[in-house]
C-alpha cells in the first residue's frame, strides 16, 4: 500500500489549488482544525481520535455493518440479494463523523477528501491488492453543478493517488431523484432503481471494481451500482467513509 502522493496534474482545478493553499490539507486534524504531525499516519489529533465512532467490533462480512449480536452476516444481507461482495467503512455515521461529512459535502469542504482517503485506504489494507480500479458513484450534471463537486469522485482521486489504481468513469446517473435521506428504506430501494447506467463497458470488462461513496446507509445505492457494473465486471467491492447502523424499524417501514 502506497502513502505517497504523486505530482498534481496540470489539470487540476485552480479552486482545489486554491483551498489547498489556504487550507493544508496534510497539517491539520480533519475533525477539528489543530495542526497535527502525524497527519500521513493518523489524519486526526489525538484529542478527536478519542471520541470518533470508529466502526470496530463485529461487523457484516458482506456490508460491513456493526451487528450487536455474533452473527457473520447482517438480517439485511441475509434476506436481499447483494452486487457487491464486500463493503469497507472505517467509521460509523454518528456523532462527529456524521457532522464532518455533511460539512464535507454541504460546505465544499473538498479538502477532507485526502484524510478520508488515507483511512479508507488504511482500513481496506492488503486487500486493496485485490482491485484493477476504481470508479464511484455519479451524480447527474445538474446535481454536481448545484453542489460544484461530485464528493465520491474527488473521494475516489485522492484514494487512486495512494494506490496508483486508476479512476474509470463507468456509471452516469440517468435522471435526479428523492434525497435518500428523506425515505425510508424501501422507499429508498425503489427510489434507486434503474437510474444508473453504464458507460465504457470494455474498460471495466473482467476487472474488479472497488466502488467509491461517501456515506454506505442502506446499501441501496451502491448496490444499485453494483448491480449494473457485475453484467460486465469480475466482480465489485463498496467502500465509503462511513456505514449508518439501520434501526429495525425504520428497515421494516
Amino acid at each position: 500500500m502506497r502513502t505517497k502522493r504523486k505530482n498534481k496534474t496540470n489539470n487540476t482545478n485552480w479552486l482545489e489549488n486554491f483551498l489547498r493553499l489556504i487550507f493544508p490539507p496534510d497539517i491539520k486534524c480533519i475533525f477539528c482544525g489543530k495542526d497535527i504531525n502525524h497527519f500521513y499516519e493518523r489524519p486526526f489529533c489525538d484529542s478527536c481520535g478519542k471520541t470518533l465512532s470508529f466502526n470496530v467490533g463485529n461487523r457484516c462480512r458482506i456490508c460491513d455493518e456493526p451487528i450487536e449480536n455474533e452473527a457473520l452476516v447482517c438480517d439485511n444481507c441475509q434476506k436481499r440479494k447483494h452486487y457487491f461482495k464486500h463493503a469497507y467503512c472505517p467509521f460509523v455515521y454518528v456523532d462527529k463523523v456524521r457532522q464532518n461529512l455533511l460539512s464535507y459535502k454541504s460546505d465544499n469542504r473538498r479538502y477532507l477528501a485526502l484524510g478520508y482517503a488515507l483511512l479508507i485506504v488504511k482500513y481496506i489494507g492488503e486487500d486493496i491488492k485485490n482491485f484493477d480500479l476504481i470508479t464511484y458513484v455519479p451524480m447527474t450534471k445538474t446535481r454536481e453543478k448545484e453542489r460544484s463537486f461530485n464528493q465520491s469522485k474527488l473521494l475516489a482521486e485522492e484514494i487512486s493517488k495512494l494506490t496508483d489504481l486508476p479512476v474509470v468513469e463507468s456509471l452516469k446517473k440517468n435522471y435526479d431523484t428523492k434525497a435518500q435521506k428523506e425515505l425510508n428504506y424501501n422507499e429508498r430501494l425503489k427510489n434507486i432503481q434503474n437510474i444508473f447506467s453504464v458507460i465504457n463497458k470494455k474498460e471495466i470488462k473482467d476487472k474488479n471494481i472497488l466502488l467509491i461513496d461517501d456515506i454506505i446507509t442502506t446499501c441501496a445505492t451502491v448496490n444499485a451500482c453494483a448491480k449494473e457494473l457485475s453484467k460486465y465486471a469480475n466482480s465489485i467491492s463498496a467502500c465509503a467513509m462511513a456505514r449508518n447502523k439501520l434501526h429495525k424499524k425504520a428497515e421494516n417501514k
